[in-house]
C-alpha cells in the first residue's frame, strides 16, 4: 500500500484499486469511507470473480487504517512514502513547518535528488532553495554547509572534488534525517517559565477551628442583609470578639471568616479599603509570628459603629 498526504489531497493505492479525493477535510473524509465501505469490497469481488481467485477472509484486517486517517491534527505532518511526483517544491517544503535553515537545506537537497535525481548541490544551489519557497536567504550558506558536514549529514560530492564551486551530496545520516523527521506543532507555545515552580501554601488562619453556630449568630442582624460591606465586615468582627473567639484579625483572617465561616464575598482591597478609610477604629500592631502581616484589634469606635447596626440605627 503506499500513497501520500497533502493539506486538502489524499491517494491511495491497494494492489490494483486507486483511491484519490481532493476539497475539504470534512469531503475527503466522507468519500474516504464511503470507498472503503461501499465501493472497495465491490472492487474485490469483481477482481476475485474475474480471476477466479479465492477471497481471504482477513484481507480488511490487513489495511492499515491508520495509514488512511486524515487528521492533520494527529499526523506527522509530511507523506507515507518518497512518492513526489505530483509534489512540488514549495508543497513539499512548506508541510515541514518553520524549520532551521540547517534543516530546510536538508529537506530541500533530499526533495531535489528524490524528485528530480540532482544528488550534487552547492551554495548558489542552497540560495535557489531558500529563493524559490521564498524564505530569507543566510548570510553565509558556505558556513551552513559546513556545520552540515561537521555533523555528519553532507559530505564532498567525490564526483565532483575539482569543481568549483564546491559541491556536496546527502550522507546515509542527512537522508534518514529527512525520512525520520517530525514537524514541530507551531502551536505548541514555550512555557513561560523554566525548572520547578514552588506551590505557595495558602496561610491557615488562626480561626480556621470555629464554625458559623459557634458564634450564635441568631442573636444578631443577618448579616448578609446588611446593605454595605462595611457593616458586613465590622459586625463581623464584633461577633467574633463578643462572643470570645477572637480580637485581632490580619486581612487574611478577616476574608475567612466572613467567606469561609459567614459566606459571604469578601476580597483583600475591600477590606483594606475599610482599615484605610477608617484608621482611627483600629489598633494595629506587627503580628508576632511574622513582622511582614499585620494584625488590627477592634478600638471602641468600631464597636459602637458595630452595637448602632444591631440597634438598627447606624447610617
Amino acid at each position: 500500500m503506499k500513497g501520500y498526504l497533502m493539506e486538502n489531497r489524499v491517494r491511495f493505492k491497494i494492489g490494483e484499486i486507486e483511491f484519490e479525493a481532493e476539497g475539504t477535510s470534512e469531503l475527503i473524509e466522507r468519500e474516504r469511507n464511503i470507498f472503503l465501505n461501499s465501493l472497495l469490497p465491490a472492487a474485490v469481488d469483481a477482481i476475485v470473480r474475474t480471476r477466479g481467485e479465492e477471497k481471504e477472509p482477513q484481507y480488511f484486517e490487513t489495511v492499515d487504517q491508520s495509514i488512511l486517517s486524515l487528521s492533520n491534527e494527529n499526523s506527522s505532518g509530511i507523506y507515507f512514502e518518497n512518492d513526489l511526483s505530483q509534489i512540488s517544491f514549495v508543497e513539499y517544503t512548506k508541510q515541514f513547518g518553520n524549520v532551521s535553515d540547517q534543516n530546510f537545506v536538508l529537506i530541500s537537497a533530499y526533495f531535489q535528488e528524490k524528485k528530480n535525481g540532482e544528488k550534487s548541490f552547492s551554495s548558489a544551489n542552497v540560495k535557489q532553495f531558500f529563493s524559490s519557497a521564498r524564505k530569507r536567504i543566510p548570510s553565509n550558506t558556505s558556513d551552513l554547509l559546513q556545520k552540515l558536514a561537521k555533523k555528519g549529514y553532507i559530505m564532498d560530492d567525490p564526483n565532483s572534488e575539482k569543481e568549483s564551486p564546491k559541491k556536496y551530496i546527502l550522507t546515509n545520516s542527512g537522508i534518514q534525517f529527512v525520512d525520520n523527521f517530525q514537524a514541530k506543532d507551531q502551536r505548541t507555545e514555550k512555557p513561560i517559565f523554566s525548572g520547578t515552580r514552588k506551590t505557595r501554601e495558602k496561610a491557615v488562619s488562626v480561626y480556621s477551628e470555629i464554625c458559623a453556630d459557634d458564634l450564635n449568630l441568631k442573636n444578631y442582624p443577618e448579616i448578609k442583609k446588611l446593605d454595605s460591606f462595611k457593616k458586613q465586615m465590622l459586625l463581623s468582627l464584633f461577633i467574633v470578639t463578643n462572643e470570645g473567639k477572637g480580637d485581632t484579625f490580619s486581612t487574611a483572617d478577616i476574608q475567612f471568616i466572613m467567606t469561609d465561616i459567614l459566606g459571604l464575598p469578601a476580597s483583600k482591597s475591600q477590606i483594606s479599603g475599610v482599615f484605610r478609610r477608617n484608621r482611627n477604629w483600629f489598633k494595629t500592631d506587627s503580628d508576632p509570628n511574622n513582622q511582614k502581616m499585620l494584625r488590627r484589634k477592634l478600638l471602641q469606635g468600631a464597636k459602637d459603629f458595630a452595637q448602632t447596626i444591631i440597634d438598627g440605627t447606624a447610617v
